[in-house]
């Protein structure tokens, strides 16, 4: 059986738990959040990552495993606690990965709005010319077999970007399925990024509306499974109040 692997996630269902756990660094994006909105950040991020769960058990052929209780030589899909998988993720990847497979990749899929003007460039660039080399390997659009070497590769897609440019060609396949969905919302500490005033606020706040429209856009071809998730975090959008 594919396992899938929820690199981290937070008790947000625990105000106390979910203080103590917070980086220290994040803290004051988090305070801006809650200064912004009525819904505060942990309620906000626990809807999300319900949504993501809701998704993960759907994925047929797969069980949501932490990392001790996954066997050597699974194939494990990693993933962050607000991402998608399709439901046939596991069968195409057990398919492609065959015996003696270490990785199966395939092309990433995102659902975010560009964080300034040079990711928006750089998923134009992506768009037209293919992902730079380094980013072959994105949040949750690769599986890997368990292991101790490969625990760094799948906590860390950039390291997994490392390992496949290392191997040689033709030894990876690369699917041309959509098999997954980054969810890059506007409480992902990407977007709500590491600035908190003045021009963090604005910048939040300005996106508002533009994550809005982003979950109520048609998705790309291929994403037709990840529709009735993008249909919640618009409902969850619209409960998304600023404070008076």
């Amino acid at each position: 059986m594919v396992r899938i692997w929820v690199r981290q996630t937070l008790d947000y269902d625990d105000a106390h738990a979910f203080d103590a756990q917070l980086l220290p660094e994040f803290r004051a994006q988090v305070e801006l959040w809650d200064a912004l909105f009525e819904m505060p950040f942990r309620v906000f991020r626990s809807r999300v990552r319900a949504i993501a769960r809701a998704n993960l058990e759907r994925v047929e052929g797969a069980e949501v495993s932490d990392w001790d209780d996954i066997p050597e030589g699974a194939l494990v899909l990693p993933c962050d606690d607000d991402d998608w998988f399709a439901p046939h993720a596991a069968a195409a990847v057990e398919r492609a990965a065959g015996a003696g497979v270490a990785g199966v990749r395939w092309q990433a899929s995102f659902l975010e709005i560009p964080m300034d003007w040079r990711h928006e460039l750089g998923v134009w660039r992506a768009r037209v010319l293919g992902p730079r080399p380094k980013f072959v390997c994105a949040t949750n659009n690769y599986a890997l077999r368990k292991s101790d070497d490969s625990r760094e590769e799948l906590r860390s897609h950039m390291r997994a970007g490392r390992w496949v440019r290392a191997q040689p060609p033709g030894t990876i396949p690369v699917l041309a399925e959509r098999l997954s969905l980054m969810n890059r919302t506007l409480a992902s500490q990407t977007s709500l990024g590491w600035n908190t005033a003045p021009r963090g606020r604005r910048n939040t706040m300005r996106k508002l509306p533009r994550y809005r429209r982003l979950y109520r856009r048609p998705l790309a071809a291929g994403l037709a499974w990840a529709q009735p998730y993008a249909d919640q975090m618009e409902a969850l959008m619209g409960e998304l109040e600023p404070r008076r």
